[in-house]
């Protein structure tokens, strides 16, 4: 599934087209989306209320499962079991019709698509369960603003971080200033989308205060999933924890729950390996899809992003060991319980990374680099894929600094890797 521009139709969110929603979908006014699986919804958030709390929870199985829709589903769950959708201050058919709208302007990208959004959703409820004990009380309002930032936080992204976005000059680079982009294009769209019309505002039923309490809180959640602010964002938390260890006596939270969502971010590492595995396959595939993008665009191929000297395993345990142990770590006092438990499973997924590094494993076999092209006897030879000019260029650059040439990527890894895995949807061309 690659990125792409906002669009009317949500291409990765339709496994199967009901004929007869044609006519219904022309009487939704133009703002709003047709929402096809009204019927259908109660019955899936049913399926998943005893999961909504639990760490083995399968947003792959849950896109699968809703025809396309797990973000809708999940948040949904959430705002039922916490008593937020009926009997308090919001309007189900405006939540209803604003996550509609939101899930649809998830692009079908690998990795920053629906489903990532519903699996942080759901994983920064579990973190906050976990610090319960120690911040003692936690409001509605704040349950709402976090599960409400956590669906939006990646909303609209095209598939390539704000590097690219910079470099190439995106419109959305020069809306804001070159500064933390992804980010504050997320958090604007979903404002944007609530204030086109009273039936997607869902924050109506709020006082003035509590939706500029509910807007600060937000913002300062998305815009702290940027990677850019990661070691400031732990530098600062880590002091003020130091500071004023009873989280209870926080007056003020914003820190808190930023440090927590941007956690829940790049939590799923520490998930099951088997999950995983599946987003680290999505994550690689998504950096080698923008580093193609960058070879064709005669850009500089970022380092992460190089299909031909990407090593997923190594790559995995870099991010692991550089920024998720540690972000555990530093989040200890808050939520203890959580820590210890994603510690576990994390130790676990580092050996399996570990062996299948030992294994040869480089990449899924649909990520290697195509193999060059043959020349002809008397004929040109074709013009290369982008992955092989990049692949060309890395052994030149170290036959220059006088290194042995790099061997060649082997065409099939040397462990079973299935193709096609049936826990995980499948992709779109």
């Amino acid at each position: 599934m690659n990125g792409g521009a906002l669009s009317g139709a949500h291409a990765n969110h339709v496994a199967d087209q009901d004929e007869n929603a044609s006519s219904s979908s022309r009487q939704t006014p133009g703002h709003l989306v047709y929402d096809k699986y009204a019927s259908q919804r109660r019955a899936w958030c049913d399926s998943i209320r005893d999961q909504t709390h639990t760490w083995s929870f399968n947003a792959f199985e849950l896109y699968t499962k809703t025809h396309g829709n797990p973000l809708v589903t999940i948040t949904v769950t959430l705002l039922e079991t916490y008593e937020l959708l009926d009997g308090w201050l919001l309007d189900r058919a405006k939540v209803i019709n604003y996550l509609l709208r939101v899930e649809q302007e998830y692009n079908p990208n690998s990795y920053h698509n629906n489903t990532h959004a519903a699996d942080v959703t759901q994983t920064s409820i579990v973190i906050m369960e976990s610090f319960k004990k120690q911040v003692k009380q936690i409001p509605k309002l704040e349950y709402f603003a976090i599960i409400i930032a956590s669906a939006v936080h990646d909303l609209g992204h095209l598939g390539v971080n704000n590097d690219f976005l910079v470099n190439s000059r995106h419109p959305r680079a020069t809306m804001y200033n070159d500064k933390s982009v992804n980010e504050s294009f997320h958090i604007a769209r979903a404002f944007a989308i609530a204030r086109e019309s009273p039936d997607l505002d869902i924050f109506s039923g709020f006082t003035l205060e509590e939706q500029k309490a509910i807007r600060k809180l937000m913002i300062e959640v998305v815009l702290s999933t940027d990677m850019a602010v990661h070691f400031d964002l732990l530098s600062r938390f880590s002091t003020q924890v130091d500071a004023k260890p009873d989280l209870s006596e926080w007056q003020d939270r914003t820190l808190l729950y930023a440090m927590l969502v941007h956690l829940a971010d790049i939590a799923n590492p520490s998930r099951p390996f088997h999950l995983a595995r599946g987003w680290a396959e999505r994550v690689i595939e998504e950096f080698c899809d923008q580093g193609d993008r960058e070879a064709a665009a005669g850009l500089p191929v970022s380092a992460m992003c190089n299909r031909a000297t990407m090593n997923m395993p190594r790559a995995q345990l870099g991010f692991i060991n550089i920024f998720l142990k540690p972000t555990l770590t530093c989040f200890e006092r808050a939520a203890p319980e959580f820590v210890k438990m994603a510690l576990e499973h994390l130790e676990l997924t580092i050996k399996e990374w570990q062996a299948l590094d030992q294994a040869g494993l480089v990449l899924p076999p649909h990520l290697m680099p195509p193999p060059p092209p043959l020349a002809l006897e008397d004929g040109p030879v074709e013009q290369a894929h982008p992955a092989q000019q990049q692949q060309a260029q890395a052994q030149q650059q170290g036959q220059g600094q006088g290194q042995p040439q790099r061997a060649p990527v082997p065409p099939v890894p040397q462990t079973p890797f299935p193709t096609v895995d049936r826990q995980l949807p499948l992709r779109l061309p």
